[in-house]
């Protein structure tokens, strides 16, 4: 079975390590936000085939508003950081929580 790619692994483990800092101080929202471009970078094909489909579902979720338009049709915010802003913070926890459960599964391909 193919291994995620090296990136994703490097990537998912600074995102956790952030996530982790958030979590405990109770301000998982606000860094799920300031942490949203690696939500943007770690795309599914660097993901194995047992994987893709869960980081896609996590996509989906955090992409699913779609970017904040300005009255004129310019972004105002990304799809992620906007659909963050409509989270509750137990959505914001169940995110993070598969966060962490994908990124425990991609560790245990590297060991």
């Amino acid at each position: 079975m193919k291994k995620s790619n090296i990136f994703a692994y490097i990537e998912l483990t600074k995102l956790v390590e952030e996530l982790k800092v958030a979590g405990e101080s109770g301000r998982l929202k606000q860094k799920l936000k300031s942490q949203s471009a690696y939500f943007n970078i770690i795309e599914p094909r660097y993901f194995s085939e047992g994987l893709i489909n869960e980081w896609e579902s996590v996509l989906s979720v955090i992409k699913q508003k779609g970017a904040k338009l300005s009255d004129e049709g310019k972004v105002v915010s990304n799809a992620v950081s906007n659909t963050i802003d409509h989270l509750s913070d137990k959505e914001c926890q169940l995110l993070v929580d598969k966060v962490y459960s994908i990124y425990d599964r991609v560790k245990k391909e590297f060991q």
